[in-house]
């Protein structure tokens, strides 16, 4: 049977070894990635934290408090790029099953089974749960300190006492956006690694299997 357009078939272009053996290769290419992403993650928000809590410092040790009404913003944006990188790494992970998968399909055997068979609950870890619990408490403690600060500003004499109440709702704004926008991404993500895979098995079988090796 030929092609759309009077080509012949992928499946009859390509021998099946060559197939598995470009699969191969994507497959170890996604593990690489999620590799990347896992490390560029940590190191990003690490990086993120340190520069936080030293700005936090400078801020309450120089007397000027009132900085910290920035903090919940702040912490808000390394916690939602942690997120997306997540997110990205679960969704390459997705991609990865569904490879193995297919490649264990089509020779008959698992030959690359990390993923799939291993480590099944990557993306839901101990790890991942870890610094979900972290970044909750660390903007729970940022968001407190934020509005302590914007409400310090109505004491007498205070820095900004004249638009107190301004810098209240600023302040009140970015940490109700900040948490909506988090949990937005939390919401997004539950499903990303499953959806993922489904598609590639949908791709491969939409295009059709040859048969084992």
């Amino acid at each position: 049977m030929s092609g759309r357009l009077g080509g012949p078939e992928p499946s009859q272009r390509f021998s099946d070894e060559q197939i598995v053996n470009w699969l191969i290769d994507e497959c170890r290419d996604a593990g690489n990635r999620v590799s990347a992403l896992t490390t560029s993650g940590d190191r990003i928000l690490a990086a993120g934290s340190t520069v936080i809590a030293l700005l936090a410092t400078i801020a309450v040790g120089g007397g000027k408090g009132y900085l910290l009404m920035w903090l919940p913003l702040g912490v808000s944006i390394v916690i939602v790029y942690g997120l997306y990188l997540n997110n990205m790494t679960r969704a390459l992970i997705g991609y990865k099953i569904g490879l193995e998968k297919e490649i264990e399909k089509r020779v008959g055997v698992p030959l690359i089974t990390w993923q799939s068979r291993v480590n099944v609950r990557a993306g839901s870890s101990h790890h991942v749960k870890s610094l979900l619990l972290m970044g909750a408490v660390v903007y729970a403690a940022s968001a407190g300190l934020g509005l302590s600060q914007a409400f310090h500003t109505l004491v007498s004499g205070a820095w900004g006492q004249e638009r107190a109440w301004l810098y209240i709702a600023l302040t009140s704004v970015s940490i109700i956006l900040g948490t909506a926008v988090i949990c937005y991404c939390l919401w997004i993500q539950r499903g990303t690694r499953k959806a993922t895979e489904q598609q590639v098995t949908s791709m491969f079988t939409a295009t059709g299997r040859p048969n084992n090796l």
